[in-house]
């Protein structure tokens, strides 16, 4: 139990819900009352009168401010549309001298852009966000672009995952979208046609609110781009038809791409695991051009010792330059290794690929064979084919 004053103005006495409170004898004239569980205060008539003043001017102060912040308000909007296009002025001139600070840092050059042709033709471009990351170090790998609508316009990149493919069709994207913006590029050398739009299928989500599964979403997007686009336009598709089955993948893929180069005639950078669609270069050499992220390979080690083989996963290093040709196989078990799955799932995993592999080789080999005799019409034609395959 304690007793003290607060201030001048104030006797406060604290006492626990237990004990008593102490006997003070005070005026009643002088003080008045206000007591809680705890405590008990005894403020004088000044006090009281002080308090009631301060939260009247406390209302008057929020009924000013009220009404200050509604005048500001008014007058605010009154020139609202000149301070938005102040506003706009100086956001475009803040993005331009950004962009001029990035291109004397980076070592940009001038970019061309033909207004009559359709072409994309980039000499040692750089992504520029991945080239701003990368410092000084130098370490980047610049990679050429050529397209031409007459000519060569769709390039199918294939290679291993984690290879550099999406990295270097972003890096397209962006250097077309800085050379129309009047920008300086990443490159040594430029030279882009003016595009009408630029449409990209990228990445993989579901839309759990519309209902629409991952692949759904997928083909909904490649259904607005396949409406929409024009020769004037650069499409880029990364792994159509991932979503769903190999056979119904490849064959939805194999279709939209055809579509692209035979009907729509845009620029297109398509990148896939799928090989069969690299046989379109065939169809269309005028066209299209199969390219791969390079890579050195180190070759698994098979052991048969024990009766049973034992495949060690691939190891790869990336190069992430862009060469021409179409890669074999994805090596998705290198990025498994990267991924910390475990070395028994691994080895497994290198197993279980190797027989799969070596089936549809099998299945390949039997095909050619058949393919092959029942193209023969002679005897003499016959007898050396079961020569050379005896």
């Amino acid at each position: 139990m304690s007793s003290y004053l607060s201030d001048p103005f104030e006797l406060q006495t604290c006492f626990s819900s237990t004990s008593h409170p102490p006997l003070v004898l005070i005026p009643s004239f002088l003080f008045s009352l206000c007591s809680t569980k705890a405590v008990s205060r005894y403020r004088s008539p000044l006090l009281v009168d002080c308090y009631k003043k301060l939260q009247q001017l406390r209302e008057q102060l929020l009924l000013d401010c009220q009404r200050e912040w509604t005048n500001f308000l008014d007058q605010f909007g009154a020139h609202y549309h000149t301070m938005k296009r102040a506003i706009g002025h100086l956001a475009t001139m803040d993005c331009l001298f950004s962009l001029t600070e990035v291109a004397k840092q980076g070592d940009y050059c001038r970019p061309e852009v033909c207004e009559n042709k359709q072409q994309i033709m980039i000499t040692n471009g750089r992504h520029p966000a991945i080239d701003l990351l990368m410092g000084e170090h130098n370490q980047y790998v610049p990679n050429h672009t050529k397209l031409q609508g007459d000519g060569r316009r769709t390039m199918i990149i294939t290679g291993p995952n984690m290879g550099g493919k999406s990295s270097y069709i972003r890096q397209v994207a962006l250097i077309c979208i800085m050379a129309q913006i009047g920008s300086y590029v990443p490159a040594s050398e430029a030279r882009v046609g003016l595009l009408d739009a630029i449409y990209t299928r990228m990445g993989a989500s579901d839309n759990i609110y519309k209902g629409r599964s991952t692949f759904m979403e997928e083909l909904k997007e490649a259904s607005e781009i396949i409406r929409q686009a024009t020769e004037r336009s650069l499409v880029i598709l990364d792994e159509l038809g991932r979503g769903t089955s190999t056979h119904d993948g490849i064959a939805i893929a194999y279709a939209t791409l055809e579509y692209f180069i035979r009907d729509v005639k845009s620029l297109t950078l398509f990148v896939t695991h799928y090989p069969p669609l690299c046989e379109l270069e065939q169809l269309h050499p005028e066209h299209v051009t199969n390219y791969h992220m390079a890579f050195l390979l180190n070759e698994p080690d098979v052991s048969s010792d024990t009766g049973d083989e034992e495949v060690q996963p691939e190891f790869i290093t990336f190069l992430y330059q862009l060469t021409e040709g179409a890669a074999g196989r994805s090596y998705g078990l290198n990025v498994a290794r990267l991924a910390g799955i475990p070395e028994p799932i691994l080895h497994t995993s290198a197993h279980k690929a190797h027989e799969l592999e070596s089936m549809v080789n099998a299945r390949r080999k039997s095909k050619k064979l058949l393919s092959d005799l029942w193209s023969i019409s002679d005897k003499p034609s016959l007898t050396k084919w079961l020569q050379s395959n005896s």
